[in-house]
């Protein structure tokens, strides 16, 4: 079973790394910059949030599992986002 820290630390790294995501599709789609830097670091945030997400299901219980099933929907559908947006612009 995961552990209940393992758990709160991916949950409160995904709300970070989610609300940077949504801060750089929100800047993107307004103004239309070209992917930079910040927009990039984002997206790898997520792909590395993907990969903890992967592991920690291996050891967790039934409710741990459904939660970072949901938490993978959620990351995957921005950086879904993220590459659609990063095609549109090149």
């Amino acid at each position: 079973m995961a552990t209940r820290a393992s758990m709160d630390e991916l949950m409160a790294d995904a709300t970070e790394k989610i609300e940077a995501a949504k801060t750089e599709l929100d800047r993107t789609d307004r103004m239309g910059y070209d992917v930079d830097e910040q927009y990039t670091q984002a997206q790898m945030g997520l792909e590395k949030l993907e990969q903890r997400i992967d592991k920690l299901m291996d050891s967790a219980n039934h409710q741990q599992k459904d939660q970072l099933h949901r938490l993978h929907l959620q990351v995957s559908q921005y950086l879904q986002d993220m590459i659609l947006d990063h095609q549109k612009l090149h």
